[in-house]
């Protein structure tokens, strides 16, 4: 990558990420507010994306409330054991998609995610690199909530093992017919399932996108190495060194937006390898 050079067609992160961000838009988990419109067609673009914000905020209202409901699922009945763990998982796991998308609602009704989009420009070889790997997550992404959904299909329509998270109804309040409770389950099981991996294909996302920039100056640098005998002139490597800088700088607002997203992760995997290894031993023959 040649510093000096001038980027060829600059592209913002908006444009490369528009599959990735379309996605989250239909489950409230970005949208972008305008400013004052000053015409027509800004109007029109802005009750747009207002419409966006009122449907993440209800997706919102809707996930903490079910994020209250949930921890009815336990019951004076319940002893320790692994129907107990599962509870406990499934209670940890509704919580913390209920705060993933929490705090990607509040950084796109701050604005910090999108101001970082406009403002990073992206080369053309930089942009043609993310608009392909947000293209492989954004499908990626898709088949794991399909996979995920047809667990919840089977869990709650056929095997019915998964009818506790009815909660209350099941556990406290038994019903004869629980089709209606089952499919209202099954519909917002998208918006868990939404925002547990579009969150962390974000975040993979943006490293992967950090680490392709710190590799072309990296490369940049070993390539005036290489032709210069050993040697870097004083204004080659002041503008690699900017070029790090402004890279390094571009980051931070990232890695607090997306904070939450990366803390969640030791997390899951911590309470996946508990309840793995609990249902290992109770499965252990004595």
């Amino acid at each position: 990558m040649d510093v000096h050079a001038a980027p060829r067609h600059e592209k913002t992160m908006t444009d490369c990420l528009y599959p990735l961000l379309t996605s989250m838009k239909l489950f409230g988990l970005y949208f972008v507010r305008q400013s004052t419109p000053v015409d027509e067609k800004l109007s029109k673009k802005s009750r747009r994306c207002n419409a966006w914000m009122i449907h993440g905020m209800f997706v919102v209202a809707l996930m903490w409330i079910n994020a209250v409901r949930i921890f009815s699922i336990f019951t004076s009945e319940d002893e320790f054991g692994l129907a107990l763990l599962i509870k406990t998982i499934t209670v940890i796991w509704v919580v913390q998609c209920t705060v993933l998308q929490t705090a990607f609602y509040a950084t796109s009704h701050l604005g910090t995610l999108q101001d970082v989009f406009m403002k990073i420009k992206l080369s053309h070889e930089c942009a043609l690199y993310v608009r392909k790997i947000a293209i492989i997550y954004t499908v990626v992404a898709w088949l794991i909530i399909a996979f995920g959904e047809a667990f919840f299909l089977y869990g709650l329509f056929v095997a019915g093992f998964m009818d506790d998270m009815l909660t209350p109804l099941h556990t406290h309040l038994p019903i004869d017919s629980p089709l209606v409770p089952r499919i209202s389950l099954f519909l917002l099981s998208f918006y868990l399932m939404a925002a547990q991996v579009f969150p962390q294909a974000m975040t993979f996302l943006l490293a992967m996108l950090h680490r392709f920039q710190f590799n072309r100056v990296t490369d940049s640098l070993g390539s005036q190495i290489d032709s210069q005998d050993g040697r870097v002139e004083d204004d080659g490597f002041e503008a690699l060194r900017q070029e790090h800088q402004k890279i390094s700088r571009s980051r931070r607002p990232l890695v607090t937006s997306t904070a939450v997203s990366c803390s969640q992760t030791p997390l899951r995997s911590a309470a996946n390898c508990f309840i793995i290894i609990i249902r290992s031993c109770s499965f252990t023959p004595s």
